[in-house]
Protein backbone atom coordinates (compact mmCIF):
# COMPACT_ATOMS: atom_id res chain seq x y z
CA UNK A 1 0.00 0.00 0.00
CA UNK A 2 3.11 2.25 0.41
CA UNK A 3 3.69 2.42 -3.18
CA UNK A 4 -0.11 3.77 -3.94
CA UNK A 5 0.65 6.65 -1.86
CA UNK A 6 3.84 7.29 -3.83
CA UNK A 7 2.07 6.65 -6.84
CA UNK A 8 -0.32 9.45 -6.25
CA UNK A 9 2.40 11.82 -5.24
CA UNK A 10 4.20 11.18 -8.54
CA UNK A 11 0.68 11.09 -10.24
CA UNK A 12 0.53 14.83 -8.66
CA UNK A 13 4.24 15.71 -9.89
CA UNK A 14 4.55 14.62 -13.06
CA UNK A 15 1.30 14.68 -14.66
CA UNK A 16 -0.64 17.67 -12.04
CA UNK A 17 -4.20 18.57 -13.60
CA UNK A 18 -4.17 15.71 -16.15
CA UNK A 19 -6.12 13.13 -15.16
CA UNK A 20 -5.20 10.23 -18.09
CA UNK A 21 -1.97 10.47 -17.04
CA UNK A 22 -2.41 10.59 -13.55
CA UNK A 23 -4.59 7.40 -14.06
CA UNK A 24 -1.74 5.88 -16.14
CA UNK A 25 0.91 6.10 -13.31
CA UNK A 26 -1.65 4.47 -10.94
CA UNK A 27 -2.47 1.92 -12.80
CA UNK A 28 1.64 1.04 -13.67
CA UNK A 29 2.32 1.29 -10.21
CA UNK A 30 -0.33 -1.24 -9.46
CA UNK A 31 0.57 -3.79 -11.67
CA UNK A 32 4.11 -3.47 -11.53
CA UNK A 33 3.22 -4.11 -7.31
CA UNK A 34 1.43 -7.18 -8.32
CA UNK A 35 3.98 -8.68 -10.28
CA UNK A 36 6.78 -8.03 -8.20
CA UNK A 37 4.72 -9.41 -5.07
CA UNK A 38 3.98 -12.34 -7.06
CA UNK A 39 6.96 -13.67 -8.29
CA UNK A 40 8.84 -12.79 -4.80
CA UNK A 41 6.94 -13.31 -1.76
CA UNK A 42 3.46 -15.32 -2.98
CA UNK A 43 6.17 -17.34 -5.57
CA UNK A 44 4.57 -21.00 -3.83
CA UNK A 45 1.33 -20.11 -4.01
CA UNK A 46 -1.42 -21.78 -6.74
CA UNK A 47 -3.54 -19.94 -9.25
CA UNK A 48 -6.56 -19.76 -7.18
CA UNK A 49 -4.85 -17.90 -4.78
CA UNK A 50 -2.60 -15.34 -6.92
CA UNK A 51 -5.99 -14.34 -8.63
CA UNK A 52 -7.42 -13.68 -5.04
CA UNK A 53 -4.09 -12.08 -4.68
CA UNK A 54 -4.82 -9.52 -7.56
CA UNK A 55 -8.38 -8.83 -6.61
CA UNK A 56 -8.02 -8.25 -2.98
CA UNK A 57 -5.47 -5.46 -2.50
CA UNK A 58 -6.84 -3.31 -5.50
CA UNK A 59 -9.86 -2.03 -3.84
CA UNK A 60 -7.35 -0.34 -1.00
CA UNK A 61 -4.66 0.84 -3.74
CA UNK A 62 -7.11 2.55 -5.53
CA UNK A 63 -8.30 4.72 -2.43
CA UNK A 64 -4.88 5.32 -1.02
CA UNK A 65 -3.67 6.48 -4.67
CA UNK A 66 -7.10 8.67 -5.02
CA UNK A 67 -6.55 10.32 -1.35
CA UNK A 68 -2.83 11.32 -1.91
CA UNK A 69 -3.34 12.23 -5.20
CA UNK A 70 -6.14 14.62 -4.09
CA UNK A 71 -4.42 15.51 -0.90
CA UNK A 72 -1.51 16.96 -2.93
CA UNK A 73 -3.32 18.68 -5.42
CA UNK A 74 -4.76 20.51 -2.82
CA UNK A 75 -1.93 21.71 -0.66
CA UNK A 76 -0.63 22.24 -4.33
CA UNK A 77 -3.55 24.40 -5.41
CA UNK A 78 -2.97 26.17 -1.73
CA UNK A 79 0.37 27.07 -2.33
CA UNK A 80 2.49 24.69 -1.01
CA UNK A 81 5.31 23.23 -2.72
CA UNK A 82 6.18 20.03 -3.15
Amino acid sequence: MGLAAVAGVLAEVFAGTDWTSGVSIGILFYLVSYYVARFTWYKGMGKEGQGKLYTTGYGGFIMIFLFTWMLFFTLQAAGYSL
